[in-house]
């Protein structure tokens, strides 16, 4: 049994991974600023996200897992794209996580191991029009993962990151039916012919926390249905 510490995990692919460790056995940690969160801090503050860690210690024991999956999307053409939107973007998107791994990884490297699963996106390689600011976001997640990978890897810690494509989360459902994006667009793109399931990313994530992965470390796990690879336009 093991303490995780999931950001923004109250909804969408946060919540599927939330269930995910509950299922092996996991005490899981909640950070998030939605109303209701086990634990309300934002991420993007690192006083709060230092205090968030000492109360979960407190309450559940040493961190073992952190997800940092906590982020926010905005979109709009990028020659107009308002400055609070981009900073809010890379605030909670890269600052965020960087505040809780530096928060996690001191207690795990203390330790002698641990593991962070950072949830990128297809976006960090893939680009999406009107998604600027969120497209540069996961492409810095992705480079911290590798980063901090080799930094820890010789004191016990790996550190990996989980690529979704397009998942039929509950903001990707409400885009679809307010016409936002289209689904036919969408799974036509897709080889695997549908949508992601949060329970899709959730089973990577576990998986990259697992003894299973214990030789991995430094990679991303792209869990698109084959969109990355797919360069065909129809």
């Amino acid at each position: 049994m093991r303490v995780v510490v999931i950001t923004g995990g109250m909804q969408g692919i946060g919540a599927a991974v939330a269930s995910a460790f509950e299922a092996e056995g996991d005490r899981v940690a909640i950070l998030d600023v939605a109303e209701g969160a086990p634990y309300r801090y934002d991420v993007a503050d690192r006083s709060a996200v230092e205090e968030a860690f000492v109360a979960i210690e407190h309450d559940l024991g040493p961190v073992e897992v952190l997800v940092n999956n906590a982020g926010v999307a905005f979109l709009g053409p990028s020659e107009t794209f308002g400055e609070e939107k981009w900073r809010r973007t890379l605030d909670v998107n890269v600052t965020g996580a960087f505040f809780a791994s530096q928060a996690a990884g001191r207690r795990m490297l203390e330790l002698g191991r641990g593991v962070v699963v950072n949830i990128a996106s297809i976006n960090a390689t893939e680009a999406f029009p009107e998604r600027l600011a969120y497209c540069a976001s996961k492409a810095a997640l992705r480079i911290m993962t590798e980063v901090l990978a080799v930094e820890w890897a010789g004191r016990g810690v790996r550190v990996n990151a989980v690529s979704p494509g397009v998942t039929r989360t509950e903001m990707v459902a409400e885009a679809i039916q307010s016409g936002i994006v289209s689904e036919e667009l969408y799974l036509r793109r897709t080889p695997l012919g549908r949508l992601g399931r949060p329970e899709d990313v959730a089973a990577a994530v576990v998986f990259l926390a697992s003894e299973e992965s214990s030789f991995i470390t430094g990679t991303t796990l792209v869990v698109d249905g084959g969109w990355s690879a797919f360069g065909y336009a129809s």
